[in-house]
């Protein structure tokens, strides 16, 4: 094990533990990467500086990851070939502030959320070639697709897999959770939580910025409807279809495609008053509804749709060719 890794194993068994990512940052700088370096320093700041603002650093890391400094986190590959990145445990805000632009009223009241476990998040969402390994690919956006015109000539391996069901992307949780490469190594699968997606999608720190490019959205950071940016943004494209997942920077902690592409479900319920009574500690959702939550957008959603705060809903038993969903690693 070389010292990247034994550094990043040091993080992976105490997410939480400061002196782990600044020994990191020490030896990116030593090893000639000191944007690498940079931005390991401010991570770990933004976490110390949870509930005060930090706008000039938020700014700073933007710059750096649109610019295509790549975060040094811990990652776990499975036997499929699926990439995981580390999400720590902390408090957040979560919902979004009254002041922000185009917000929905079940995005309030704006609470302090503590996720008190680490988990590992699918770094992008699960692609169309990896959920044919468990079964037939149901995409809309695939060569024997009802959209393969908007897709023709294209090879859709690396889109992300949509026109799936809450049921659906549960049962691929359950099939990859009992392969026996993960069962031998203790791994279990399943769909995170509203507030874990949310926790994640905001980087792990206290940003209150409505997407990991800032207040802004274009159709140049993310798969959505440009023509419908936000926050003054300028008017772009709408590609109408997805595309392939890693098209666009990453967030602090290595995941890609929060926003845009397709929505992704969660493993809540949905209710639009549930911020009102949610637990601070981990919750989970309401026990019962009609809806399950979707998060992100989609690539035919308009840009306030896109952001981290907004809440999605659909149908459990339905599927359309805008929502998908990412994997939750349970970590031991």
């Amino acid at each position: 094990m070389d010292t990247e890794d034994a550094l990043l194993q040091a993080i992976h068994a105490a997410p939480t533990d400061d002196l782990a990512r600044l020994a990191l940052a020490d030896w990116l700088e030593e090893q000639g990467q000191p944007e690498r370096a940079e931005l390991a320093r401010h991570y770990l700041q933004l976490r110390r500086d949870q509930g005060r603002s930090s706008a000039r650093r938020e700014a700073r890391v933007r710059a750096l990851l649109l610019s295509g400094v790549r975060p040094c986190v811990p990652l776990r590959t499975n036997s499929v070939g699926m990439t995981f990145a580390l999400v720590p445990p902390g408090t957040f805000k979560m919902g979004s502030p009254a002041r922000e632009r185009e917000r929905y009223p079940d995005e309030s009241p704006l609470h302090e959320v503590e996720l008190t476990r680490a988990f590992y998040l699918g770094v992008v969402p699960v692609t169309q070639e990896q959920y044919e390994a468990f079964g037939n690919n149901p995409s809309c956006f695939a060569a024997g697709g009802e959209d393969r015109d908007a897709v023709a000539g294209l090879n859709t391996a690396s889109f992300p897999v949509e026109n799936v069901s809450w049921g659906a992307a549960v049962a691929f949780c359950e099939k990859l959770s009992a392969l026996p490469a993960e069962r031998d190594l203790g791994r279990t699968y399943r769909l995170p939580t509203e507030a874990e997606w949310e926790h994640a999608c905001r980087g792990a720190t206290s940003s209150r910025a409505p997407f990991l490019f800032g207040n802004a959205l274009s159709s140049r950071e993310a798969n959505f409807d440009g023509e419908h940016p936000y926050g003054g943004a300028p008017v772009g494209e709408a590609l109408g279809r997805p595309v392939p997942v890693y098209s666009g920077p990453p967030n602090v902690l290595g995941l890609y495609d929060m926003h845009g592409n397709v929505w992704e479900w969660c493993a809540d319920w949905y209710d639009a008053s549930y911020f009102e009574q949610s637990p601070r500690c981990d919750p989970t959702g309401p026990p019962g509804g009609s809806s399950r939550i979707v998060r992100g957008g989609s690539w035919n959603s308009w840009g306030k749709g896109c952001r981290a705060a907004h809440r999605g809903m659909d149908t459990p038993s339905e599927a359309d060719n805008t929502v998908g969903f990412r994997v939750v690693l349970e970590v031991r």
